[in-house]
């Protein structure tokens, strides 16, 4: 899931690619299927041509529009692109990207990752959070999606600042990515979620196929979307004391000792609790710290 892209596909690729996406056969040239199956597209040769086979229901703009009761310009989809989180910031009447794989994707701290071709969840979602929750804001979209998904995979818990994990591997991650266009600052959540079969995760990743859940990928979509179109209006009014509750019940790692690791030293610290903004407490029985979770990374002890 996590892997580094060395170059873009050409632009002849990804014209032919929206073709294919949208059910088209076409005739691809020997230098483009090459191309192609670099890019790992699950391609099949059909009557002298080719056609795609996503192993997940492609994405369909106005089945969206009608479940999400969103405009149908106001989602984007993109078969591959760069990354769903910057074509929705440079497009202000996008509300909702959804990208079938990502070659120049980013996580915390910029860490650059490209994804396999139709086999997970790849959201970007233009938010409006209030400034004084910037810092727990990725936390309550993951706690969203801890209550969608936890009655069918009770393992399932939320890391700190934003990662949601089953035991000790990755299920999911949540950034919140911003910028200033005209004096005014937009901002972005992007989702990356794993569900499909995929034998490319590293052992520290898990999908939703490697559990007991059972479901369709688009329903997914549209039950955290509605978790989330509950929880956000209700951090804007009430800011995080609603959430605390449900982050005690999604949460393994409060009064756990844990590796604190910020550039090259990393020091074992016991969780204590989390602040209203989204700073963890941690303390070592003689001090107490809160931590900004964009300077360091959070390890459990094995």
């Amino acid at each position: 899931m996590a892997r580094s892209a060395t170059k873009a596909p050409s632009k002849a690729l990804l014209a032919i690619l929206d073709e294919l996406y949208a059910g088209n056969v076409v005739d691809l040239p020997p230098i483009l299927l090459g191309e192609a199956r670099e890019w790992g597209l699950p391609l099949t040769h059909w009557q002298g041509s080719h056609r795609l086979t996503p192993p997940l229901e492609p994405w369909q703009r106005s089945l969206l529009a009608e479940q999400l009761q969103l405009p149908l310009d106001a989602i984007g989809l993109w078969p591959l692109c760069d990354s769903s989180n910057t074509r929705v910031l440079e497009s202000p009447h996008l509300v909702l990207g959804l990208a079938e794989a990502q070659w120049a994707g980013r996580g915390r701290q910029g860490r650059p990752w490209h994804s396999p071709f139709g086999l997970h969840l790849y959201l970007s979602l233009r938010v409006s959070p209030p400034k004084e929750s910037l810092g727990v804001f990725p936390l309550v979209a993951a706690l969203g999606i801890w209550k969608v998904l936890s009655p069918w995979v009770p393992e399932l818990w939320v890391k700190w600042p934003n990662d949601l994990w089953i035991g000790q591997q990755k299920l999911a991650g949540v950034l919140l990515e911003g910028r200033y266009r005209a004096e005014h600052q937009d901002w972005v959540l992007g989702l990356g979620l794993n569900v499909g079969k995929d034998p490319g995760l590293p052992p520290t990743a898990i999908s939703l196929a490697d559990t007991s859940w059972q479901g369709q990928r688009r329903d997914l979509l549209c039950k955290i979307w509605a978790q989330w179109q509950q929880d956000f209006p209700q951090l804007t009014r009430h800011g995080f004391a609603p959430f605390r509750e449900r982050w005690w019940q999604a949460d393994r790692l409060r009064g756990q000792a844990v590796y604190v690791e910020q550039g090259n030293q990393a020091q074992v610290w016991q969780v204590l609790d989390l602040e209203n903004d989204g700073r963890l407490r941690v303390g070592n029985g003689q001090e107490v710290h809160l931590l900004q979770s964009a300077q360091l990374r959070l390890r459990p002890l094995p």
